[in-house]
């Protein structure tokens, strides 16, 4: 456990994300605000944490895939962060979704936790340019925005609005959609398909070619053509 501004009557705030850099940038954006901060890597510790400190006035959630009991978000006002336009972009995988079906502009949603999964009113929502860079890169980028809107939520008090409509759920990728389908429309797919994948939370992007598994990363598309690098493993007999 972590705290800022160490005092009694200050607002005390949870932060919950299984990442290292939504922890760190979380706590950088609220440094020299008068607010005791406190960070938790898993539901585990945040519930040991919570029976020993029952008072908080905000748990955040950023980036964060596991369904929250309901003994936390009905206790507590909890407001998770999803990368998506919602309702339309709910489920999880949303970046990888999101840019698989040709979309590269979407929102960081800032929404209460409820019982549905991401169908809480939503408190803001930030724009995000999903058409550059690596899934790792592109995570340190929806960190950093949702850091900043953790701040403004606390600083502002914004009244959540009720979300229309219910959207289109999509379940989570599962590690056999890794594979590099044989028939993408162009390179551009082909790199997205490698980009969306390179970095944290799901295996690379593979070709499995007889007893090969062929993982790809470090894509770059340009005008004049596609390359990545790989790594080739030898299945056992």
């Amino acid at each position: 456990m972590e705290f800022y501004n160490e005092g009694q009557d200050r607002l005390r705030i949870a932060v919950v994300a299984k990442h290292d850099f939504y922890l760190t940038d979380a706590k950088e954006a609220f440094i020299g605000l008068p607010y005791n901060v406190e960070v938790f890597g898993d539901l585990e510790t945040l519930s040991l944490g919570l029976e020993k400190y029952s008072k908080r006035d905000l748990i955040f959630f950023p980036h964060f895939s596991e369904i929250i009991p309901e003994k936390i978000y009905m206790n507590f006002n909890c407001i998770g962060f999803h990368t998506g336009d919602l309702p339309g972009d709910r489920g999880g995988s949303p970046i990888q979704n999101i840019i698989q079906s040709g979309r590269y502009s979407t929102m960081v949603s800032a929404f209460r936790i409820s019982e549905g999964i991401d169908s809480g009113p939503i408190y803001l929502q930030k724009s995000i340019d999903l058409s550059q860079g690596s899934i790792a890169g592109i995570l340190k980028s929806v960190s950093q925005i949702s850091a900043t809107m953790m701040v403004e939520i606390v600083l502002n008090s914004p009244i959540p609005i009720e979300q229309k409509g219910t959207g289109q759920f999509i379940r989570r990728r599962n590690p056999q959609q890794s594979v590099l389908p044989m028939d993408l429309a162009n390179a551009r797919a082909v790199h997205d398909h490698i980009r969306m994948l390179d970095g944290l939370d799901y295996p690379r992007a593979y070709i499995e070619y007889g007893n090969l598994r062929i993982e790809l990363f470090s894509s770059n598309f340009t005008s004049e053509g596609l390359s990545a690098l790989c790594s080739i493993q030898i299945k056992e007999q």
